[in-house]
């Protein structure tokens, strides 16, 4: 924190009507540093930001002016400020029109301040500090020692249905209990979900997908009517059966495949003999990861829409394909990055790219050929597809699934790495052997797509080993040119 802010905000803590409120008081109980700082004031939560930002250099963003909700953004601190909120008069008519009594808790701005710069490492120390100045009407602090989730009221998860997901979300994050009445509430109040802005379910989806229990997380909303209210593309799944190698219907056998990734993100040696590359992958993720949960999610979801028949049998064919566009609407609806929503829909059209090499793999392939193509399509991020592919498989234990479809998954992906390191990385390093002048001088072609499309082919021969220098190049691509004049 800046000396300014600092001083800023120990004035306003002498002035005895400002406290810290919710998420802060909720960490810092459970001994964990608080990520920001949110402030209550009786009124003007806006001119508080406003006055913070101007006099300490902080950015000012505005939340909700119409309710005196504004943030204050410092390169090492985030401090929200919000009035009393529902008209309340007082803080205890504030904490009672709160979501959870795990967030309906306060301290004294001043108690609150000294834990920002260097909070004990001792929990019980925390408590210690915090518990003579602690406002707690409604049992936060027993909730918590308790590990419950409990809503404040029925008409405090009505009056912004975004509680309701947000239980999941400290269910996923907290891993507590959500108790029996407000479970009881959710499912009544659920369909109300569905008129809450897509920005702001997006971001409880995003702190959801973080914990790594989203898998667990989205069963339980499944069964609370919510997930469903959220992505009814998933509800034609239940009760959907597939083929023999899987043992769950099209819904469930998704929640599992979810849950598959998460176990594999922890640890891709739990499955894979090269696990260090995509350990490797995995750390320099960054923003993909959750994207990669979003595809493992959705990697079914085609196939209601591609169902057909075949000897008696449930085909998908093409649901890939259908799964990848459905995505993408998804991202639109739920106003999700675009980059993201691309990344997601990719995997979800390639999951299937891995499997249908496992033949050439017992022959001892794959080609070179079919390893370029799988490569070139799913790009950098080749590690991701076969994270996802191994989850799929995992996912699925049905009586006809191959006894070694996950080991020849792994000695798949040991082989498209190996053809990575050694053939393609090297050979993308290396100057073109010919380039687009090249091509208009020899063959007396016009500049055009052609040009691309021709010098990109070459390249993939190269790759494959077909053409090592510019004299086998030329030969090479003088056969192709008159092939395509023939």
């Amino acid at each position: 924190m800046t000396p300014a802010a600092r001083s800023e905000l120990e004035a306003l803590a002498r002035s005895g009507a400002a406290w810290a409120a919710g998420g802060p008081v909720r960490d810092w109980f459970l001994g964990r540093p608080a990520a920001d700082l949110d402030v209550v004031v009786p009124e003007g939560g806006v001119a508080a930001a406003r006055g913070l930002a101007a006099r300490a250099g902080g950015r000012l963003v505005l939340l909700d002016e119409g309710e005196g909700v504004a943030r204050v953004v410092f390169p090492d601190l985030v401090v929200d400020f919000s009035q009393f909120r529902g008209g309340a008069r007082d803080l205890a008519g504030d904490l009672a029109a709160r979501d959870f009594t795990l967030n309906a808790m306060a301290v004294p701005l001043g108690a609150a301040l000294p834990l920002l710069d260097a909070p004990p490492e001792d929990p019980g120390a925390v408590r210690g500090r915090l518990l003579p100045a602690l406002v707690d009407p409604h049992g936060g602090r027993r909730d918590l020692e308790a590990g419950v989730i409990r809503a404040l009221g029925r008409r405090n998860l009505a009056d912004d249905p975004l509680r309701l997901l947000r239980a999941f979300r400290f269910r996923a994050q907290l891993d507590f209990a959500i108790e029996p009445g407000t479970r009881g509430w959710i499912p009544e109040l659920a369909p109300a979900l569905g008129g809450v802005a897509a920005e702001r379910v997006s971001h409880e989806l995003g702190l959801v997908l973080a914990t790594g229990r989203a898998g667990r997380t989205f069963a339980e909303m499944a069964e609370a009517g919510i997930l469903f209210v959220l992505f009814p593309e998933l509800a034609p799944g239940v009760g959907l059966e597939q083929p023999g190698f899987h043992h769950l219907d099209v819904f469930r056998h998704c929640l599992a495949a979810l849950e598959a990734l998460e176990e594999l993100v922890r640890d891709p040696g739990t499955a894979f003999t090269e696990a260090a590359p995509l350990r490797s992958w995995v750390a320099g993720a960054g923003d993909r990861l959750p994207w990669l949960a979003w595809a493992a999610l959705f990697h079914d979801l085609g196939k209601p829409a591609c169902r057909g028949e075949k000897a008696g049998r449930p085909t998908f064919y093409y649901h890939d394909h259908a799964g990848a566009e459905m995505v993408a609407a998804i991202g639109r609806r739920l106003r999700w990055p675009r980059r993201g929503t691309a990344f997601a829909a990719r995997m979800v059209r390639l999951h299937m790219r891995p499997f249908f090499l496992l033949a050439q793999v017992r022959r001892g392939g794959p080609s070179r050929r079919a390893m370029r193509r799988l490569l070139t399509e799913a790009g950098a991020d080749y590690p991701a597809l076969f994270l996802l592919a191994m989850a799929d498989s995992r996912a699925g234990r049905g009586p006809l699934k191959p006894p070694d479809l996950d080991r020849n998954l792994d000695l798949l992906w040991s082989r498209v790495h190996a053809f990575h390191e050694e053939r393609m990385r090297p050979v993308a390093a290396l100057p073109r052997l010919l380039t687009g002048h090249d091509l208009q001088e020899i063959f007396g072609l016009a500049p055009g797509p052609r040009i691309g499309r021709l010098l990109e082919a070459l390249e993939e021969a190269r790759v494959e080993g077909r053409v090592a220098d510019r004299e086998e190049a030329v030969r090479w691509l003088r056969r192709l040119v008159e092939q395509e004049e023939a």
